[in-house]
């Protein structure tokens, strides 16, 4: 089956998420990826705790359907290598710091001399210019001047982070995103172009809704009393504790006529407080968010899970059960719609990954090869680049590319 990429080459010097997963979205649906990576250690990334025999499931997580070229940039034979490949390729993709590429002598000024046609992408924490360039880039600074902190959380948590590395994820779609387009826009231009995207761009990103009425209307969003999801919402909207110690999304606000009506009804309180004139709309609910939100905690709290969740589905009111993690990957919906996936990784045995969350149904990503160990396809694609037997061997005598594989095959173990 043709993958929707193939064809397509990208030289990968990501490393850890915002990069990498960026990547693996284009390999997942057909791309050629090579992670150009150090001899022997390779990325930072492949030593993220726990491992497995050396193995990091956390790193593999953003590193299938990748091939791995161990090469040394800093030797004048290695660079020739890469620059050969740079002429072939059609992306080179890159998350360190402005500069760096620059340094390496693999930037856009002397990539796109050697290749017109090259995009050059770069991922990086605050954008390629500008007063925080040069600062180190991480998801939780990002989350914290983008203003999503001051989002999330409550009045008593203060601001709070989201549970992941959710800007990473962000904005590695963001940067796939930026390369898909600048492939298409080379398709009407014959030209490569610089791709930059960042974590602080994705996490303002995030709340582009919020931000816009900001921006229009002055509307502030201050942090919501505790159990409400945000502040320009009800206590309809927001968590709560069932009598058997398990948690509940209320979504009520939305959706269905007389929602106060609706909620106070399914928890069977009082027809006087069903009928409270106070709470028949939005704006009242607003005002008497604290006492609408302790009626509704101490009537869910009279309810197992089980038991709450069929009296709020009589009355059509939405509620979905806040998981526990290890309910996550069993959960049929899942399941069904193939977020986890089992593959072979030799010398391990079967691993299991997150699915691919986008679905084409006439070129669908592919789960081609696990992710690569450092070094593991030196040979064939210096082959591929016309290098003879001996030519391969000589440059891994002299340390311009890795012996990983080699090694290996002589009962090492393998270079994860």
């Amino acid at each position: 089956m043709t993958g929707a990429f193939e064809g397509v080459r990208i030289l990968d010097f990501t490393q850890l998420e915002q990069g990498p997963s960026g990547t693996q979205v284009l390999a997942d649906f057909g791309a050629e990826v090579i992670k150009v990576e150090r001899i022997d250690v390779g990325e930072i990334g492949r030593g993220q705790f726990p491992t497995i025999e050396g193995y990091s499931p956390h790193w593999s997580a953003t590193n299938r359907n990748k091939k791995s070229l161990s090469v040394d940039l800093k030797s004048s034979e290695g660079m020739a290598l890469v620059l050969d490949l740079a002429r072939e390729a059609d992306i080179v993709a890159s998350n360190f710091r402005p500069g760096v590429m620059d340094r390496l002598g693999l930037g856009w000024d002397a990539l796109s001399a050697v290749n017109p046609r090259l995009i050059v992408a770069y991922a990086s924490g605050y954008g390629q210019t500008g007063p925080y360039a040069l600062l180190r880039g991480q998801d939780l600074a990002a989350q914290a001047i983008s203003g999503l902190m001051a989002l999330t959380g409550s009045d008593e948590s203060g601001p709070t982070a989201v549970g992941t590395f959710m800007i990473d994820y962000v904005a590695s779609m963001q940067f796939a995103q930026g390369m898909m387009i600048a492939l298409a826009a080379r398709e009407k231009t014959g030209r490569g172009q610089v791709v930059d995207s960042s974590l602080l761009n994705a996490a303002v990103a995030t709340h582009l809704q919020e931000g816009t009425t900001y921006l229009n209307t002055g509307q502030q969003y201050p942090r919501p009393p505790e159990a409400i999801a945000h502040a320009h919402n009800t206590a309809l909207y927001g968590r709560y504790r069932t009598a058997d110690d398990r948690w509940v999304a209320l979504i009520g606000e939305f959706y269905i006529t007389e929602p106060w009506k609706r909620t106070a009804r399914a928890l069977g309180l009082p027809r006087d407080v069903q009928d409270d004139p106070r709470l028949q709309d939005t704006a009242g609910l607003r005002e008497h968010v604290v006492e609408t939100r302790d009626l509704v905690a101490a009537g869910v709290a009279k309810y197992t899970l089980d038991e709450v969740t069929k009296r709020f589905e009589i009355e059509d009111v939405l509620v979905a059960t806040i998981k526990d993690y290890d309910e996550v990957f069993v959960d049929p919906q899942i399941l069904h719609n193939d977020m986890v996936l089992t593959a072979d990784v030799p010398g391990l045995g079967a691993m299991k990954f997150v699915g691919m969350p986008v679905k084409l149904s006439e070129t669908p990503g592919i789960f081609r090869s696990p992710p690569p160990k450092v070094g593991q396809h030196n040979d064939e694609l210096l082959t591929a680049l016309g290098r003879t037997a001996a030519e391969i061997s000589a440059l891994k005598a002299s340390g311009v590319v890795g012996s990983e594989a080699d090694r290996e095959r002589d009962g090492q173990k393998p270079s994860w």
